[in-house]
């Protein structure tokens, strides 16, 4: 396990576990208690387990394997079920002058078909 990888508890976050909660406002604490005190617990593939858990309204999922030699577990993904990843700004700003002149585009087809 390398050793810059970010832990809390017994938890180590792999960097795309870490960057999905990132992006989809998931605090360690709340990983750490889905895991702790889950709801549901499912198998996964390659000894993984898809743990659940409703905190504040919203549904937790995180797949993590149990690594019996540091007495952690490893969390490889993390999500809320029903929420949507939020659009990175800069994404934002690369796609918005394809998505005005698309609707330029609409609105000039509409006038020219009602000729």
């Amino acid at each position: 396990m390398a050793s810059h990888q970010r832990t809390y508890k017994n938890i180590v976050f792999t960097k795309h576990a870490a960057e999905r909660m990132a992006l989809r406002s998931i605090a360690d604490h709340s990983v750490w208690e889905t895991i702790t005190y889950p709801e549901s617990v499912k198998s996964e593939q390659k000894q993984s387990k898809r743990y659940i858990k409703t905190i504040n309204g919203r549904r937790h999922f995180v797949v993590a394997s149990y690594l019996p030699a540091e007495k952690k577990y490893l969390v490889v993904s993390t999500w809320i079920r029903g929420e949507d990843d939020r659009v990175p700004l800069a994404w934002t700003l690369i796609t918005l002058p394809f998505k005005l002149l698309w609707k330029i585009a609409l609105f000039i087809i509409k006038r020219i078909s009602k000729l």
